[in-house]
């Protein structure tokens, strides 16, 4: 078990390593006002503050701490308290998936719940390159929460892009209808999120759910990560600002953009986000006739697909059943 500030690891070769940050003494912990005051005068001389990579490389031994401020500097700070033991979600949660597809990029899907008081938890994940969509609709579909979920899984638009040539070479289809004509164990039907607002997001992680001067007072985070979800720490921890380079930096205003390397934890998170956190009207109960409203084309789609499968069965259970949002606009 790692104590505050002490980690014990095993290194490729094999050997026992301790790391020792900081924060491991107990009058620079930073959760604390004594250790809060003094990191507040260390950083002083240090351009950027915690969120630079000198902070980064010199305080938190991060060797690969890159150029660009930290999204979410208070991140590493206050990582005992975001990051918390995993434990059985309350049946009154309401539970959400989002999904950010990948082949040679990694595909990540997780799942948020959002608790009575508001707070968001991020509770399951899925990581993985290179598996094809089958094994990673299969892993999807194994998560405890699959049938759980308030709203079909939403995932990045592009996937219903006719990208995908079938076997016989006459048709193209979109990663979306393949995950949709699986097998119905492992099917997996999904809706269209919202892509772009990174900054956007950022900011309402920063301002609302964790909010550095909050934390400093003791306020308890509002969006906390299961351990079980490392890639999601991993790349919340390393998520940075693009920045200009050398002498451009002093001439240009900062950019305002996120580097796009190592967020598709982000990604999905974002997504989840924008529809179901930030949005002011939360989505219905019902998700097929949400889907019918938001993005008319995507339903007429998955009726046409079931149909032409002839399955009156196809989503029932988590994904509820086509055909019993089939009006009276069938064609016939």
């Amino acid at each position: 078990m790692n104590l505050k500030g002490i980690e014990h690891y095993i290194s490729e070769p094999g050997f026992h390593c301790i790391r020792v940050e900081f924060k491991a003494d107990p009058l620079k912990d930073p959760e604390t006002a004594e250790g809060a005051a003094w990191l507040e005068n260390e950083i002083k001389g240090i351009p950027g503050g915690v969120a630079s990579a000198q902070f980064r490389q010199e305080y938190l031994i991060d060797w690969d701490a890159a150029g660009g401020e930290l999204c979410f500097p208070q991140f590493e700070i206050y990582k005992s308290k975001i990051v918390v033991a995993p434990f059985e979600v309350p049946e009154t949660w309401s539970l959400y998936g989002s999904f950010d597809y990948g082949h040679r990029n990694p595909s990540s899907f997780h799942v948020y719940a959002i608790d009575h008081d508001g707070n968001v938890w991020v509770v399951w994940g899925y990581y993985a390159s290179g598996r094809g969509y089958r094994q990673t609709a299969i892993s999807i579909r194994d998560c405890p929460y699959f049938n759980r979920l308030s709203f079909l899984p939403i995932a990045d638009p592009s996937i219903w892009a006719k990208t995908q040539q079938t076997d016989d070479g006459n048709e193209l289809k979109s990663i979306a209808q393949l995950f949709f004509e699986l097998p119905e164990p492992e099917r997996i039907s999904f809706a269209p999120g919202k892509k772009g607002g990174d900054v956007t997001v950022a900011e309402k992680i920063n301002g609302d759910l964790w909010n550095q001067e909050a934390l400093k007072k003791g306020v308890v985070p509002r969006l906390k990560i299961f351990s079980t979800c490392p890639m999601m720490i991993w790349e919340l921890g390393k998520l940075r600002y693009s920045d200009w380079s050398g002498t451009m930096q002093e001439v240009r205003n900062v950019k305002e953009s996120i580097v796009d390397k190592d967020n598709h934890a982000f990604d999905d998170l974002k997504m989840f986000m924008t529809m179901f956190f930030m949005s002011p009207n939360r989505p219905e109960t019902d998700p097929m006739e949400k889907l019918k409203q938001e993005d008319p084309v995507s339903y007429q789609e998955w009726k046409s697909v079931a149909r032409m499968h002839d399955e009156e069965e196809t989503s029932k259970g988590t994904m509820g059943d086509f055909e019993e949002y089939d009006d009276v606009d069938r064609d016939e």
